[in-house]
């Protein structure tokens, strides 16, 4: 993810570990952070000292807390805020990638690779790197990142000049690092590289201060007039929050989804919280249910949620893997399988073909839309593309009757005139409209629908 300068469009800005909303810590970007509890406040005053310091930071907390956007609040403050802030989630790069996904390859480096591609460290140039789930990198690619880290030029792969960048890493996890360390997981030269100052960003549970804040405040961005019941209240204030921000924002929005019109409360039993949900789940006990089950899944998910492509792996027809999914279903056995979870639907991927608009460097023409998720979507057009640059795609929503609407994102990967595009800040109600969309698609194609995780 590209952030570009300070004073530049965002290009784009994942939402899932941002806390906004009303009460400033400062100005600027900061403007719609919701901040209320000591605790927060406490990290946000420490993050901006920090940002004016050259020093590495690692930021420590659990999954969903807002690490990204404490690594943003540094990058905002720091005398790079001019220049890019590039957000890589180290967790999400597939093993055999992360070293050209980081520091880039020539052409003919390997089969598929029709271009130069600069790496994550060469985009970030004079600005921000911030590798998120910076525990998960493997061990070789730890030993490069070190060197790099330092100061030491680096060859791109398949390359044979040197690249030299001068970028400021802030890294983030929700591991244990030292704990890894004596593992053997970690190295503990780069870990002692990457936290020469380390902030802990404290757990929702700690800080409920925040939590109606921040529901209210993705209530408000669909429905501005709607509000909480005070049985909502009681429970959004009494619930744990095991996931954190993340959670909070996927419960409300999942409450959001299902409103019939703007003007509604919402009530305690509208945000359906997973613990009553998982109760009810019935346990399955015959072992060979659970391996076909098992081997169905994995199935699903190497495909990328595409039944059909699933079933020719495993042999069967997609007619029986439907089936299959319904069972499990009407007997107790939904909870991972025909049925997608927040998480996995991020990645699913509804196939059609469209024509729309695309606007590009200038200059508007046509392509042809091949997939769509909530995150990005495949096309395909005649005109060059460069990996990297800004792009918009225009058209209506299938079904949708109003006017097309514009889609901000980026390119994120070519492939002989097709190409990747990764979506960037979309407005909210058009995200929900698409959301809706690609609801109402997962159940054509035979899936159940979670409205929370």
């Amino acid at each position: 993810m590209l952030y570009p300068p300070k004073n530049g469009p965002l290009t784009h800005a994942s939402e899932d570990e941002e806390l906004s909303g009303s009460a400033p810590i400062s100005a600027g970007d900061q403007a719609e952070l919701i901040v209320r509890s000591s605790s927060l406040q406490r990290v946000m005053k420490l993050a901006e000292k920090v940002a004016r310091h050259p020093a590495a930071v690692l930021i420590v907390g659990e999954t969903g807390t807002g690490k990204e956007m404490i690594a943003r609040t540094i990058h905002t403050h720091s005398l790079r805020c001019n220049n890019p802030l590039v957000d890589v989630n180290c967790a999400a790069i597939p093993e055999h990638l992360v070293e050209s996904e980081l520091f880039g390859y020539e052409k003919g480096a390997f089969s598929g690779a029709d271009a130069m591609k600069p790496g994550f460290f060469e985009m970030a140039h004079k600005g921000t790197l911030f590798l998120d789930e910076i525990g998960d990198l493997d061990l070789k690619v730890q030993v490069k990142l070190l060197r790099v880290l330092d100061g030491v030029p680096y060859f791109r792969l398949g390359g044979n000049k040197k690249v030299t960048v001068d970028v400021r890493v802030v890294a983030a996890t929700n591991h244990n690092l030292q704990e890894q360390v004596k593992a053997g997981r970690f190295r503990s030269d780069l870990y002692h590289r990457l936290a020469q100052f380390q902030l802990e960003v404290p757990p929702l549970r700690e800080r409920p201060e925040d939590v109606l804040g921040i529901a209210e405040q993705v209530l408000h961005q669909h429905y501005p007039e709607s509000r909480f019941t005070q049985d909502a209240i009681d429970a959004l204030l009494f619930y744990p929050w095991p996931g954190n921000v993340r959670e909070l924002k996927n419960v409300v929005f999942g409450a959001v989804l299902q409103a019939k019109d703007a003007h509604f409360q919402i009530t305690a039993a509208d945000l359906r919280f997973p613990d009553s949900v998982n109760a009810a789940r019935k346990p399955v006990s015959a072992d060979l249910d659970q391996v076909e089950k098992r081997a169905i899944l994995q199935a699903l998910e190497k495909n990328g949620g595409n039944q059909g492509k699933a079933a020719e792996a495993l042999g069967i027809s997609r007619r029986t893997l439907i089936r299959k999914l319904k069972i499990y279903r009407e007997s107790g056995m939904e909870d991972s399988s025909g049925t997608l979870s927040l998480s996995q639907q991020r990645y699913y991927r509804a196939q059609l073909e469209l024509s729309i608009k695309m606007k590009y460097a200038g200059e508007q023409f046509d392509a042809v839309l091949l997939n769509i998720s909530a995150g990005g979507a495949g096309t395909k057009t005649e005109k060059q593309l460069k990996s990297g640059a800004p792009v918009s795609l225009i058209f209506s929503i299938p079904g949708s009757t109003g006017e097309p609407s514009e889609f901000p994102g980026r390119v994120t990967w070519t492939n002989k005139g097709g190409y990747g595009i990764q979506f960037g800040d979309l407005p909210a109600s058009l995200r929900t409209s698409l959301q809706r969309w690609l609801h109402a698609e997962m159940k054509k194609d035979g899936w159940g629908v979670e409205l929370h995780e």
